[in-house]
């Protein structure tokens, strides 16, 4: 088995390949190369796994040197997933193996998989399980998706939008007011926003795969939803809402128009996106009739013998969290941008 970094004639073989591979997802493309370089300027590593009979595996991974953790190698930061995906033993092992040494080669702190399942060669790496996805069926189609998937509370919710002259429009146009909305519900969770150019180049990159769906009241933007089509899954990725508007209920408004459109294109499942177990995202989420599955969180500790805690539920960032939500609005999008970069 051989494992190399993909040049650029080896695109349509790494496409070709995620498409058909069960383990791979929407963050295993390559287009994701294109938002993250120029973005952030972060230097994309993807690997691709090879015998004889072709592609047996790919690992997009991304080399971080950040100002507060060092160097370090992630699949896929920024995003959802990522890590190994491929159904094939050996293309496992050599890919992790692979990545372990450029981890030592750069000097990175340390290796960091996003992976959705199990892997039989990375059985014995350091794991966190503490994030999880959910999943919802569209099979059954939109009737039975509203009847017997959706909880009445969800559904009721949807009702009051409707009944609270909620409209939601989607498209490309909706950049502006999506990204409003985003870095207000960024700022009062205590996150630092992503810059605007990253969202621009992941429309650029995914064209008509992805979808803006705005959420207006009286001609307000009062939430907004981003969302990106692969392998017959809908993925909700970014998703925002005024506080002082949940009371007309935008969200709900928008996760169900984007679930009528997904069924409309034939699609067979939405990925409600990862929650922190025990979170009231991943409680808010049960109520659509998801699936829930434990994600896990790998590593190759090469200069820590811990694993890392770079999420907003860790007590260490509470101090910064709280300080975040009182800045103004104006003050986030000048300094979230920049901080961003450094928190994968």
């Amino acid at each position: 088995m051989r494992v190399r970094e993909i040049t650029p004639a080896d695109a349509p073989a790494w496409e070709a390949f995620v498409a058909r591979c069960e383990a791979a997802t929407l963050f295993h493309r390559l287009p994701w190369r294109e938002v993250i370089l120029p973005t952030f300027g972060h230097r994309p590593v993807f690997l691709l796994a090879e015998n004889e009979s072709g592609v047996r595996g790919v690992l997009p991974l991304v080399i971080l040197k950040t100002r507060f953790f060092g160097t370090l190698a992630v699949s896929m930061p920024f995003l959802n997933y990522g890590g190994v995906a491929t159904d094939d033993e050996q293309a496992e092992a050599a890919l992790l193996v692979e990545a372990e040494r450029i981890g030592r080669e750069m000097g990175c702190k340390y290796v960091e998989f996003r992976h959705r399942q199990l892997f039989a060669a990375a059985k014995d790496l350091p794991t966190n399980d503490f994030k999880v996805t959910s999943i919802l069926d569209l099979s059954p189609g939109e009737e039975a998706v509203w009847m017997k998937s959706l909880h009445q509370n969800v559904r009721n919710k949807i009702r009051k939008a409707d009944k609270s002259d909620v409209s939601i429009v989607f498209g490309h146009q909706g950049l502006d007011d999506f990204y409003r909305v985003f870095t207000i519900n960024q700022r009062n969770h205590g996150t630092p926003v992503l810059p605007k150019k990253w969202f621009v180049r992941t429309l650029n990159a995914f064209n008509r795969e992805a979808r803006i769906y705005v959420a207006y009241r009286e001609g307000r933007a009062i939430g907004a939803k981003l969302t990106i089509d692969h392998g017959g899954t809908c993925y909700f990725i970014w998703s925002a809402s005024l506080r002082e508007a949940n009371r007309y209920a935008p969200t709900p408004a928008m996760n169900w128009a984007a679930i009528r459109g997904a069924i409309g294109r034939g699609l067979r499942k939405v990925d409600l996106g990862r929650s922190t177990k025990g979170t009231g995202s991943q409680q808010f989420k049960k109520y659509w009739g998801v699936e829930t599955e434990t994600l896990y969180w790998q590593y190759h500790l090469l200069q820590t013998d811990e694993t890392p805690g770079l999420n907003p539920t860790n007590p260490k960032f509470e101090r910064a969290i709280r300080t975040w939500k009182k800045l103004p609005v104006w003050l986030t999008r000048l300094l979230g941008p920049p901080l961003a970069r450094d928190l994968p």
